[in-house]
């Protein structure tokens, strides 16, 4: 009875100070994360509608965009196969075969010792967001027990925490869950013999067991966007961040009042919500007065999307980062990896995949 005494005491002050949970701060860009203009001023830019996810799989780049994957080949794309669903995310597993994620939840293997299995996932996992192969284990991010993945703006801003993540035994079938209760987990991959998956409403990255067991280590927390994806790198990895955060939103996520009327009342492309891009019309939020100035949108204008995506070292700390700011043409960043001496980042707010050499990455640090 204390401790609950003590801790809506401590709610109530947090509420009137402006502090803790009640806080509306984001994180500045500085250090690794200053701003640039790397991603829109890439010379290589690969039109693609809707591309969502991408992996490297027998030397060849794939993306998945709708209900097809395709592969990068004579700096086209070329559409590999289509299926019944559409594509939620894709994986290599091994260096020869694909892990395809439908947003049915079944998984499709192609190439590889499992080459044409299907895998019906839990009915649990309606919301597959990422997913992570080792061995014969694929270990899988499901966002959220009550929203889709095309419904992960409703799921911010319900303040949900449903999300969990699953391992997948190729051999046998059999699915465990190994953890829940995640605020939107967008984001997996191996480090070793654990995991690591980006926790995209608390803004962090987190390792835990494959097993689950254990207490769960925040490797990387108060992102200033809300992290995503993350892929293997030479020398460490890559983070995709599909939506700054902003003061804004921030506030409004601390107004459940005003949440829950915005939701019933106004149409979703104008609600107070992060996207992954903005800017299409005059009634969305911030889209008027000081923003633009003699009718040009400044680059450090507030935002509801950007693009940006980080490299980090073994220990998951920022190195560098490309960034496409709030006049760019490559936001919302749902997929990076490398590929042949590049780093590719999908774009799926603006429908493109731009290429980096990595060699050229020292002007972004």
């Amino acid at each position: 009875m204390i401790g609950g005494l003590m801790q809506s005491l401590g709610t109530h002050w947090d509420n009137l100070l402006g502090r803790g949970e009640a806080a509306v701060t984001v994180p500045p860009l500085d250090g690794a994360l200053c701003p640039n203009r790397m991603l829109d001023e890439a010379v290589e830019r690969f039109e693609l509608a809707d591309v969502d996810c991408l992996a490297e799989v027998s030397g060849t780049l794939m993306a998945s965009a709708g209900d097809s994957v395709y592969a990068l080949k004579g700096g086209k794309w070329s559409k590999r196969v289509a299926y019944e669903h559409t594509v939620a995310c894709i994986a290599p597993i091994g260096l020869d075969a694909l892990a395809v994620a439908l947003l049915s939840g079944e998984i499709v293997i192609d190439g590889g010792a499992f080459d044409g299995r299907r895998y019906a996932a839990s009915p649990d996992m309606a919301c597959i967001t990422a997913m992570a192969a080792s061995g014969s284990s694929l270990f899988i991010t499901n966002g959220s027990a009550t929203n889709a993945a095309d419904n992960w703006q409703l799921d911010l801003l319900q303040r949900n925490a449903s999300g969990s993540i699953w391992r997948l035994d190729l051999e046998t079938g059999t699915v465990t869950r190994i953890a829940s209760g995640l605020a939107y987990p967008a984001g997996i991959v191996m480090d070793g013999d654990d995991l690591v998956y980006a926790e995209a409403w608390k803004h962090r990255l987190v390792r835990i067991s494959q097993s689950g067991a254990g207490t769960p280590e925040v490797l990387y927390a108060e992102l200033p966007g809300y992290p995503g994806r993350i892929t293997a790198a030479a020398d460490g990895y890559w983070l995709a961040a599909f939506a700054p955060r902003s003061q804004l939103v921030e506030f409004v996520l601390r107004e459940p009042a005003y949440r829950r009327r915005m939701i019933a009342e106004v149409p979703q492309d104008f609600w107070i919500a992060p996207k992954l891009r903005s800017g299409r019309s005059f009634y969305e939020a911030m889209q008027g007065g000081g923003v633009k100035q003699l009718g040009l949108l400044k680059p450090w204008a507030p935002t509801m999307s950007a693009g940006l995506c980080v490299k980090l070292d073994s220990d998951f700390q920022p190195q560098l980062s490309l960034h496409s700011r709030a006049d760019g043409a490559t936001h919302g960043v749902t997929g990076v990896v490398e590929h042949q001496g590049c780093v590719f980042a999908a774009a799926r707010g603006d429908g493109v995949v731009v290429s980096i050499a990595l060699a050229d990455l020292g002007e972004a640090s």
